[in-house]
């Protein structure tokens, strides 16, 4: 017979998701701040770890943006063209705009 998950796991992942959802403002930040020095290898790791832990943490539209952004990282290669770049900080606004509603959302 199953009793179900236990509520100390339940309280615990539920404590963990809310600590994740109060630093993803600040997260997305640090990622557009990357970015904006032009650290194309660090942006697109940035974006990586958003991506993975975003999508553990259940927060399914910051992981989509930030999987965004690391492709067309992956895709603009170490030099982008200005053209490349500005689609780039598009990609970068999306993921701290979803961030911030991810925050305010959260329980």
């Amino acid at each position: 017979m199953s009793q179900g998950p236990d509520p100390a796991t339940l309280a615990l992942m539920a404590e963990a998701r809310a600590q994740f959802a109060a630093a993803l403002t600040a997260k997305a930040t640090t990622l557009v701040e990357i970015l904006g020095r032009r650290a194309w290898d660090d942006a697109r790791r940035a974006a990586h770890r958003l991506r993975g832990s975003a999508g553990t943490y259940g927060f399914a539209e910051v992981g989509a943006a930030a999987a965004s952004l690391e492709e067309g990282l992956l895709e603009a290669g170490g030099a982008p063209s200005p053209e490349v770049v500005a689609r780039l900080e598009a990609l970068a606004r999306e993921v701290q705009a979803a961030a911030d509603r991810a925050a305010g959302a959260a329980p």
